[in-house]
């Protein structure tokens, strides 16, 4: 058993660092870091009762370039010599597409590789479930058939050790689909064991590895280990600094650690901590360690703010700024979490998803003032982050962020009119941008903003701009596309993105609509917050591979198929509190009492 340093003391080392850990990645790279889906990665336990939703980038894959969030060069090994860059055919494979995933195991997979699997049908079968390339509907009992035909898989390929090995990275993403961690685990145990002689000396595969066995402890509610996994994490991470500034100069065959894997390890110790403390008691908090909490996360996001402030001041950094951007802008997020969880502090959490929200708008204007393009996953995830920090203001403004006794029902109901207006705006943002990710840009749909309100001129002025600002980028991006149809044939494909992020935000959409459904309920429109609740609990089970609950004479029959998530805590949680919040509704309600 390893012994736990304290978050302060990791602090104050790495935080001498982190202005190497900049400049080393900046000059390593040339783009961002592919460990950067690792920052984080929490949502809240059910006995924590807290109903704001960090964002994450844990949905995202890891080491490969073409296939990451992450787009960079940073694949290879620490002490292995820089290749020549040569175009091969491998590169020009098809790519399996992102998913909404918070493991994604199957990413640590070279294209060339699964290339491979999928010439068993066994195989086969289990890919297209992960990256939801079929039309036909899974069920749980489909699921079950596809481990038994790995199975089968694992027994032709035993003479192959790599494609052996991998299929355990497969039952690792299936197992996970179905939130079933401790399964996952187990075969995150067997990778390892088979592929021992393959990581042989590959630290940034070693390193990818810890951090799913991290998440995974943490998905499964054993924070305890999570916590030792990110700890350990940052002490190799900090001796490998401590050997960068020995060395004084950096080979371009050399790679330290980047401030995307540092910010997310630290961010892994503080929130992993915050957990844990959520977990054992939410009702006593002392100073320090509150302090220790919020300082290792506010340390994550000093150093993505800094790094890509450092990033900017040179053109061909540019898409490293904006991963840095996105990085901090979660970062800013779990920070504002922190505050308002640990501290009580609503106005500096709702100051700092403001910041976080400024952040992303800095993004769209950097890139519109450097002509670069944002690559669409990344857009979309931005999107993503901008929806959860509005619904994390109005969550607070409401005062949902907490559940509270049947006293609050009377406090609940003398909101001010200008809380109420502002949680109102912020939630209806939410819902619009939720609306766009499912359904398309309303202005290719040939839709306007129809709120109607009384603020005219400073509210059509706001849609002008934004209108402007995405028919610029649409415009930009098919210019781009087509020079290089023309210019470049034999550049690999655009990521591609798995219908299941469609799905994924439907889902999430039910939170939006549960807050613009309370807004309604506050404002005593009560026929028309119902309405709404209802198609909020329709959206929170309506996920491919979910648990689907109908109840029969009270009691609850359990299907396949579509339903509530199982594979994400984050959107399971969602589904809980919109029944909470018309549970709320209802008991309020003369009519539905009871």
């Amino acid at each position: 058993k390893m012994m736990i340093r304290t978050v302060v003391q990791s602090r104050v080392r790495l935080r001498g660092h982190h202005r190497l850990l900049a400049s080393a990645s900046v000059i390593a790279d040339g783009g961002a870091s592919s460990g950067g889906h690792h920052l984080l990665t929490t949502t809240t336990t059910s006995s924590s009762n807290i109903k704001l939703t960090p964002a994450s980038l844990s949905h995202h894959p890891t080491t490969q370039p073409s296939r990451s969030f992450w787009s960079s060069s940073s694949s290879q090994e620490d002490d292995e010599p820089a290749k020549s860059t040569v175009k091969s055919s491998t590169s020009l494979l098809p790519i399996p597409p992102l998913t909404p995933s918070n493991i994604s195991a199957t990413s640590l997979l070279s294209n060339s590789t699964i290339t491979s699997l999928q010439s068993l049908p066994e195989i086969k079968s289990a890919l297209d479930i992960l990256y939801s390339t079929n039309n036909n509907p899974t069920t749980t009992t489909s699921i079950q058939q596809v481990h038994s035909n790995l199975q089968r898989a694992r027994l032709i390929l035993q003479s192959i050790p790599e494609l052996h090995s991998s299929t355990y990275l497969i039952s690792m993403d299936l197992y996970t689909l179905s939130g079933q961690y401790e399964l996952a685990l187990e075969n995150l145990a067997r990778y390892n064991h088979h592929s021992l002689q393959q990581q042989k000396g590959n630290k940034r595969t070693l390193l990818h590895l810890q951090f799913l066995k991290a998440k995974l402890y943490l998905l499964s509610g054993q924070f305890t280990l999570a916590l030792s996994e990110y700890e350990d994490l940052l002490d190799t991470m900090e001796q490998r600094v401590q050997r960068q500034m020995k060395n004084q100069q950096r080979s371009e065959v050399q790679r330290g650690v980047s401030v995307i894997e540092g910010a997310a390890t630290l961010s892994g110790v503080g929130l992993t901590k915050l957990l844990l403390h959520l977990h054992r008691d939410s009702t006593t908090t002392t100073a320090a360690s509150a302090n220790e909490i919020i300082e290792a996360i506010e340390t994550s996001t000093e150093m993505l703010l800094e790094s890509r402030r450092d990033a900017l001041r040179s053109p061909k950094h540019a898409e490293l700024a904006i991963d840095l951007g996105i990085a901090a802008s979660i970062s800013l997020t779990n920070l504002g979490i922190a505050h308002c969880t640990l501290l009580g502090n609503k106005v500096k959490s709702i100051e700092l998803w403001k910041q976080g929200l400024d952040m992303l708008d800095t993004i769209l204007g950097d890139a519109m003032n450097t002509a670069m393009i944002i690559p669409r996953h990344k857009f979309i995830w931005m999107e993503s982050i901008r929806a959860r920090l509005h619904c994390d203001i109005a969550c607070l403004l409401l005062g949902l962020e907490h559940d509270d006794d049947d006293k609050s029902s009377a406090k609940k109901k003398q909101l001010e009119e200008d809380t109420l207006k502002h949680a109102s705006e912020a939630a209806k943002k939410g819902l619009d941008i939720y609306d766009e990710l499912i359904n398309g840009a309303k202005i290719l749909r040939g839709e306007t903003d129809g709120s109607g309100s009384d603020d005219t001129t400073q509210n059509e002025n706001e849609n002008d701009d934004d209108n402007k600002k995405e028919w610029e980028r649409i415009l930009q991006e098919e210019v781009k596309k087509k020079q290089q149809a023309e210019d470049d044939e034999d550049k690999p494909p655009e990521v591609a993105l798995s219908p299941l992020w469609i799905d994924y935000h439907r889902c999430e959409s039910a939170r939006a609509l549960g807050l613009v459904a309370h807004c309604y309920a506050q404002a005593g429109a009560a026929v028309t917050s119902e309405g709404l609740f209802q198609s909020a609990l329709d959206a929170s089970s309506s996920y491919p591979f979910g648990q689907s609950l109908r109840s029969n004479n009270n009691v609850v029959v359990v299907d396949d198929g579509k339903g509530i998530a199982q594979s994400s805590p984050n959107l399971g949680l969602i589904a809980r509190d919109v029944r909470l919040w018309y549970a709320m509704l209802c008991n309020n309600w003369e009519k539905r009492k009871g």
